[in-house]
């Protein structure tokens, strides 16, 4: 494997802070996209970063190894999406889905 090509996944919730409120993925990929060039000047793609997987409430990002840090720090800067408050906490990180899934997240 390349060394360029090593992924790691982060899964995380979004709590939101007001009743009957949610967001839609489009919405969720908007803010990263948004966030990942106010805080790093850099466009998601130098990054690897993509949101693979949202049900509404728990979501998966993808990204290249080097920028975990980065990306975790990227989710949990985000307060606001489309107006809407809300606290992003990461559930935990792994090398691939599967894993990620059966260690970290509620199926």
């Amino acid at each position: 494997m390349k060394e360029g090509r090593r992924r790691r996944y982060i899964g995380f919730e979004i709590r939101y802070l007001s009743k009957d409120v949610h967001v839609e993925k489009t919405e969720v990929i908007h803010e990263i996209r948004k966030q990942c060039r106010n805080l790093f000047k850099k466009d998601c793609n130098n990054m690897g970063t993509y949101l693979i997987r949202f049900n509404g409430e728990q979501g998966i990002v993808k990204c290249n190894h080097v920028e975990k840090e980065n990306t975790i720090k990227l989710l949990k800067s985000i307060k606001q999406i489309s107006s809407k408050k809300v606290e992003i906490e990461t559930l935990g990180t792994s090398g691939t889905i599967k894993s990620l899934i059966k260690k970290h997240m509620k199926q």
